[in-house]
């Protein structure tokens, strides 16, 4: 849990690349203490990760930033998993810090697999939670295919509290957070939802290069993720080389917004150990 905000500073900025403004926020008690970059996926944006700037600013220098067309950030060009590993590398550049912890959820572990194997100097630590990040396979596409047409099929749209990166019963058991999740997931410029899909099919990552990553990684899950089930995201994990595995209980798609102080604590043990 947190230490209250006494004392922690809050800084915004914008990173222009391409002609893009990348939108990012540092915040911390000691800009000394360790950097923690979080990347969001595609239903959310720097602000998804509230609970964590608050509970964990008094102990790290957290990170958090928004990929082109969420959140703050533009997008009038190109976008897309490829292209915001190019902007998570001039961010680390910009906001420094090195080596940081990366973590990636969903969407953004494909971000932030792909940094930490373009430069795996600037990582102390790499954290995937509830994703692929590109470590396909024949099975793990088959697992994948198959739960999240289920989630497609119980997904209602205008039901209010309701979304495909929440774990089913969610909405009943913490209303206001799932409304709160739902709009959250509705802010920006945001890319259509079937063509991020496409190019994070496309984006693979060759497994034999997986041994570049001398380095800690931590994959993480929930229990009933129905987008990226965890019977698929042991599969990445076994495919990492010395990669930890954490299932969190009763959580979904999105276990650090749905149980934030159970996935806080098993993310910052894990970079605390390392």
């Amino acid at each position: 849990m947190g230490e209250g905000s006494a004392g922690v500073d809050r800084s915004t900025g914008t990173l222009v690349r391409d002609g893009e403004s990348i939108y990012f926020e540092v915040t911390a008690a000691d800009h000394a203490a360790p950097t923690v970059v979080l990347s969001h996926g595609l239903g959310g944006n720097h602000a998804s990760w509230w609970q964590q700037v608050a509970a964990l600013s008094s102990r790290y220098r957290i990170v958090t930033w928004d990929q082109r067309g969420f959140g703050n950030s533009t997008r009038a060009g190109g976008f897309g998993p490829q292209v915001a590993v190019d902007d998570l590398l001039a961010l680390l550049e910009r906001v420094g810090g090195a080596p940081v912890h990366l973590v990636g959820q969903s969407m953004g572990g494909w971000v932030a697999l792909g940094a930490a194997m373009r430069a795996p100097d600037r990582v102390a630590t790499l954290t995937l939670t509830d994703t692929i990040a590109g470590v396909w396979t024949d099975e793990i596409e088959a697992i994948t295919a198959t739960a999240a047409a289920g989630v497609v099929a119980r997904y209602v749209p205008s039901a209010l509290g309701r979304h495909p990166a929440l774990g089913d019963g969610f909405a009943e058991t913490n209303p206001e957070l799932a409304v709160l999740y739902q709009l959250l997931s509705s802010m920006g410029d945001k890319p259509p939802d079937t063509e991020v899909f496409v190019m994070l099919a496309k984006m693979r990552v060759d497994h034999d290069e997986l041994a570049v990553l001398d380095l800690p990684v931590h994959v993480v899950v929930g229990e009933h993720d129905g987008l990226c089930p965890p019977d698929a995201v042991r599969k990445v994990a076994e495919a990492i080389p010395g990669a930890a595995f954490t299932v969190l209980p009763g959580t979904g798609h999105s276990p650090y917004f749905e149980d934030a102080p159970a996935w806080n604590e098993a993310v910052t043990g894990f970079i605390a150990r390392h």
